[in-house]
Order: structure tokens, then C-alpha cells, then sequence
């Protein structure tokens, strides 16, 4: 009876584990997709502004999602 319980009290422990693991995973993922953007801002604000790109910070929309997956962003002139 005891090694029943405790198999199932493990399995739980698991199972919960296996779930926390996965939503921190998607929390990560939308952070790094959250800096991503605000990172292609940056980039196309100071090429607005008309900074030489060996002189600008962020990074330029290399992935070529920002137009269709960053809100408020449009493609840089």
C-alpha cells in the first residue's frame, strides 16, 4: 500500500513538473520574442533618424517577421 501511494505521489510530482517546465518555456519564448522587437524598434528608429549603421544599436530585422509579428512596427523605408 505504501509503495502504491508513493508511486502515485511521485507520478503527481512529475506530471506537475512536466507542465511548470512547458508554461516557463512559452514565458521565455515570449520575452525573447518581446526584446526581438523592441530591438528591431531601436534599429529602425536611429535608421530614421539617419545614424550610419556602424554607429546604431538594436539590430535589424533579420528574421524578417517584425512587419507582420511586432506590434506597431512597420517595414523601414
Amino acid at each position: 500500500m505504501k509503495t502504491k501511494t508513493i508511486s502515485a505521489i511521485a507520478l503527481m510530482f512529475l506530471g506537475l513538473s512536466m507542465v511548470l517546465a512547458a508554461n516557463l518555456g512559452a514565458a521565455d519564448k515570449e520575452s525573447l520574442h518581446r526584446a526581438y522587437c523592441a530591438e528591431v524598434a531601436v534599429w529602425q528608429a536611429e535608421e530614421a533618424r539617419g545614424v550610419k549603421p556602424t554607429r546604431r544599436t538594436g539590430h535589424p530585422d533579420y528574421r524578417g517577421i517584425a512587419a507582420g509579428s511586432c506590434p506597431g512596427l512597420r517595414p523601414a523605408p
